[in-house]
């Protein structure tokens, strides 16, 4: 890729980044289990990390929870589903978003400020960080509850 000022830009992307991890997870009210999906670059330099939360119930607000730890723990808070991270678990709080008509979100992740308890912090070459995303749910026999996807792992390089 060339730039205006003459230099030239090399540019990684992988098709999809990060692999879906083991944690059993729970079907959401649309009955399906939320997809949790990276793409873009696992590359640190790059900074060009998405992910996308698919099968969701409709219009549900949700956003993306991290960490450097998996666990599990089931139905945390009363929530519907499992969540699959441990340790110090970071919130994309401020990229809270609906799920719209196509039942999706989008998050870009910004590696050099990865949301932590204690602030953000950088993630670095050879670190695996695990994400998973949380998001409002309907119940059929009771109140209005949450739920997970699928947790996704990333070797960041």
């Amino acid at each position: 890729m060339q730039h205006a000022g003459g230099e030239t830009a090399l540019v990684t992307v992988e098709r999809k980044v990060g692999s879906t991890t083991t944690c059993v997870v729970r079907p959401n009210s649309t009955g399906q289990i939320g997809r949790l999906v990276g793409s873009g670059s696992s590359y640190v330099a790059e900074n060009g990390l998405l992910l996308r939360a698919s099968r969701l119930p409709q219009t549900a607000f949700g956003y993306l929870l991290t960490s450097r730890t998996a666990g599990f723990a089931a139905l945390p808070g009363g929530s519907a589903g499992n969540l699959c991270l441990g340790g110090s678990i970071g919130r994309f709080a401020g990229q809270i978003q609906s799920s719209g008509a196509q039942g999706q979100i989008d998050t870009i992740v910004d590696l050099t400020a990865m949301p932590q308890p204690m602030g953000a912090v950088a993630a670095q070459p050879g670190e695996t960080w695990y994400f998973q995303l949380w998001h409002w749910d309907s119940s059929p026999s009771g109140p209005p509850t949450s739920n997970f996807t699928a947790s996704v792992a990333i070797d960041l390089r």
